[in-house]
């Protein structure tokens, strides 16, 4: 009656609230913001093929799972000084055995195991990111019981987790049957209430409470002290196990009331409602936009009734005719149309190619908000698809596989898409290589269409042909075979709608030195751009037969035929020749890089797909930065070209790579490899190109298809900085610290658009920034459509700032 008479008195204040905004605060709570440091992180200690289990880690659990065996080994929690701890430091040698699953019937218990033939498959990453962590284990079945077949799914978010059996069969036995998940919790390490689901986990002197509970009041919770059981009826086809953490700061009889509103005409009230399965808020978006070019406008009111701060995990979901999903940015804006900086992890699927519970197509984005109490809240959720203002949204997300492919032992595993607009992937990575054992998979061209009568792709603002693969710190060992990366942790720094920062970090496969690898995906006008951070740090000695720091396309995934290769710097060109492809392996190596802006380009490529693809792509590289250090020496680059048989293309290819020179064969403790690349995919058909940069149209038809597009990618777009005021924090993408909330700074020498981002800013909306291009001053409001839609707002968690990055046009435009 309690919750009745709550939830009736929330309800009349937002009725009221509904019709008069006067109430609403002026000035957005900092409160907002707790919660954007947080990071949910699922990931494999071992390489795949030999791991058997994986890991969540958040800043409030450590779990370990074992799906060989279907094991749950470890549940810890992580105490605030435990937050940056390294692996090792949270496993236990031990392991426990959780967690048992049962179906019973006439009395008699069946224990739920893994399927025959499925225990290496380690299940499929349903969704990842910052915020939520979600894995599916299916082809379970009964020991020695009935013929039935099960799933298992576990979720995470920050603060909780849970397990839900799932029945998979389309049909309901008709004699009662009943699902059981039972916890037995080691007195020595655990504390659980006899009278109620609470379980404390005790790790030294830190200690976190941990309410365990279901989705369904039908089911039954029971405890005895050591063990929790959950039991409920096999009809409802599913049970799950929900843990969260008490927070000490919130009240449990109270909760965040929302109302959602379709901010484009007709304004319809949008249904939002509390998921207790997923133990969140469930917005569902009306999706009430123009295809590319609109927007979609989300009214979000957030009303905490409560003495005491409230936070509410969020779902902001479009489930059915998701338009243009191979693009997408998710953005939170104050009322008056400002980016707030508070991040939002978007994850999709698109595919629909076999039955899953989980097939595509949708898109949700993932957040959480804690508000003061007894304060009401205005933001607007913002998507965007194509356009972000009058240039293409820039967007990272992570893309489920479910309902893609057949599964294989290593499949299924995270895939990351980012684009520039919506007109298809632009590229893509998968950082275990599960399916592909390469960094980078899909790579497709910006703003070409078919040059052929007879061939209509690609289509203006839609899919291109794929041109991609390629990898980072490819290792191979002294007999030859491929060293991959493991215990790949993932830290979204931004991703939409200017410019995309995603940190991947992990460990060579035997542990010796520590990988790192940052992406950015930059927006413009022209072509496609991309930059890459590489970074290894060795810790003890590792020994190589190869190694690739970088590697366009990969050995095991090339969809590109080059025939020219060509290289130089900022000065000119150095050679310029065919490609030999006689037989595998180094057909150049040792070639020097000199100079500021060392590049290659790999040009004159063949379409491999000329069916279907009216047009093809180049592409090339420039070395950025440089400051790669072996035995206490800074040493330097080289370029190499490998020929590889393509078993995508049938043919041989060339590929291109970034090396130390040929004579080092191991690394050892203190070396340190730190390189900037920039990858450009560009049209090799000069009326292939649609876009409106008229400057670089005009180049391009006098030289397409040649090494002058990377020569004039080197030289013009070395960006010059003149800062007057602030200080520089990154070249490349450009990067100012304000100065007491300003900056004053004047660009040169650019191509396209190019990013700089301006950190350090105390308010999210006021500082002032004066950016001018060769000494004149620059309009930015030119690139606006909507309103404030044309910069990108970012939350600095450590220095409890903000950062905003606009896009500037650095080409001097053609006058008619």
């Amino acid at each position: 009656m309690k919750l009745l008479n709550n939830t009736m008195k929330n309800f009349i204040i937002f009725f009221i609230l509904l019709f008069s905004s006067t109430n609403l605060c002026a000035q957005l709570p900092l409160q907002l913001w707790d919660f954007a440091p947080t990071n949910t992180r699922m990931y494999f200690p071992e390489k795949l093929g030999k791991a058997q289990e994986f890991h969540i880690q958040t800043d409030y659990h450590f779990l370990r799972f074992n799906s060989h065996d279907l094991k749950f080994t470890q549940f810890r929690s992580v105490a605030p000084f435990e937050k940056k701890h390294k692996m090792e430091q949270l496993v236990d040698k031990v392991d426990l055995n959780l967690m048992t699953m049962y179906l019973e019937y006439n009395g008699e218990k069946f224990k739920v195991i893994r399927g025959e033939g499925t225990a290496d498959y380690m299940g499929e990453w349903v969704e990842g990111g910052k915020f939520y962590q979600r894995r599916f284990i299916d082809g379970l079945r009964l020991e020695d019981g009935p013929l039935f077949e099960f799933g298992l799914e576990i979720a995470s978010w920050a603060d909780a987790f849970s397990f839900t059996l799932t029945y998979e069969e389309s049909f309901l036995p008709e004699d009662e049957m009943k699902l059981y998940i039972e916890f037995d919790f080691p007195e020595e390490m655990y504390k659980v209430s006899k009278s109620s689901s609470n379980v404390v986990t005790v790790e030294g002197r830190h200690e976190m409470i941990w309410e365990l509970y279901s989705d369904n009041s039908e089911n039954l919770v029971r405890s005895n002290g050591t063990q929790v059981v959950i039991e409920g009826n096999l009809s409802h086809k599913s049970l799950s196990a929900l843990f969260k953490v008490r927070h000490a700061f919130q009240r449990n009889d109270e909760v965040i009331v929302v109302v959602a509103t379709d901010k484009n005409t007709p304004f319809d009230r949008l249904q939002a409602y509390r998921d207790i399965q997923k133990q969140a808020t469930v917005v569902k978006l009306s999706g009430n936009m123009e295809p590319k070019f609109g927007m979609e406008r989300t009214k979000l009111i957030l009303h905490n009734p409560s003495d005491t701060e409230q936070m509410e995990r969020f779902i902001f979901e479009k489930t059915d005719h998701v338009k243009d999903i191979t693009g997408g940015a998710l953005i939170l804006r104050d009322k008056d149309g400002y980016p707030t900086g508070i991040p939002i992890q978007i994850s999709k699927n698109w595919h629909n190619d076999y039955y899953t519970r989980y097939e595509g197509p949708w898109i949700r984005g993932y957040t959480i908000l804690a508000i003061p109490p007894r304060q009401t809240v205005e933001l607007e959720l913002t998507r965007v698809t194509g356009f972000w203002g009058n240039l293409p949204a820039v967007s990272h997300s992570q893309l489920s596989l479910s309902s893609w492919g057949k599964k294989h032992p290593t499949s299924h595993q995270l895939w990351e898409e980012t684009a520039v607009g919506a007109f298809g992937e632009s590229i893509c990575y998968e950082p275990y290589g599960g399916s592909t054992q390469s960094m980078i998979t899909d790579v497709r061209p910006l703003f070409v269409q078919s040059t052929k009568e007879n061939i209509p792709e690609p289509y203006k603002y839609n899919w291109t042909p794929n041109v991609g693969g390629g990898d980072f710190l490819r290792f191979y060992g002294l007999k030859g075979h491929l060293r991959k990366i493991k215990e790949i942790k993932v830290e979204y720094k931004r991703n939409c709608p200017n410019l995309s920062e995603v940190i991947y970090k992990g460990k060579t496969e035997d542990g010796e030195a520590d990988y790192k690898l940052t992406t950015f995906l930059i927006r413009s006008n022209d072509y496609l751009r991309a930059y890459y951070h590489v970074e290894l740090e060795v810790n003890e000695t590792i020994d190589f037969n190869r190694l690739a720091i970088a590697q366009f396309g990969s050995e095991t995934y090339a969809f590109s035929h080059e025939n020219n290769f060509a290289y130089g710097n900022e000065n000119g060109v150095f050679l310029d020749i065919e490609n030999e492809r006689e037989k595998e392996g180094y057909s150049l190596q040792n070639i020097d890089a000199p100079g500021a802006a060392p590049w290659v380009s790999m040009h004159n490529a063949e379409n491999q797909l000329p069916g279907k693809y009216g047009t093809w792509a180049n592409r090339g590289l420039v070395l950025r930065e440089w400051k790669s250090i072996i035995d206490g020496k800074l040493i330097d680059p080289q370029f190499s070209t490998y020929v590889h048989f393509s078993k995508k293309i049938n043919k041989n290819v060339t590929l291109v790579e970034l090396n130390l020179p040929a004579h080092i064969r191991s690394l050892h403790k203190g070396d340190k490899i730190d390189a900037v690349i920039e990858l450009c995919v560009l049209p090799n058909e000069a009326d292939s190109y649609y876009g409106d940069n008229q400057v670089f149209k005009e180049f391009i038809k006098k030289e397409a298809n040649t090494w002058k597009p990377m020569y004039r990618e080197a030289y013009q777009n070395t960006l010059q900085v003149n800062l007057k005021k602030g200080k520089l924090v990154r070249r490349t993408p450009l990067m100012i610290e304000a100065e007491n909330d300003e900056v004053v700074v004047d660009l040169s020498n650019g191509l396209g658009y190019v990013p700089i981002t301006i950190s350090g800013i105390s308010n999210y909306k006021d500082f002032k920034a004066i950016i001018t291009r060769n000494g004149d001053f620059i309009n930015l409001r030119e690139q606006e459509k909507f309103g404030n839609d044309y910069w990108q707002t970012d939350f600095d968690t450590e220095s409890r700032t903000w950062q905003v990055t606009y896009s500037i046009p650095m080409d001097v435009k053609i006058e008619p």
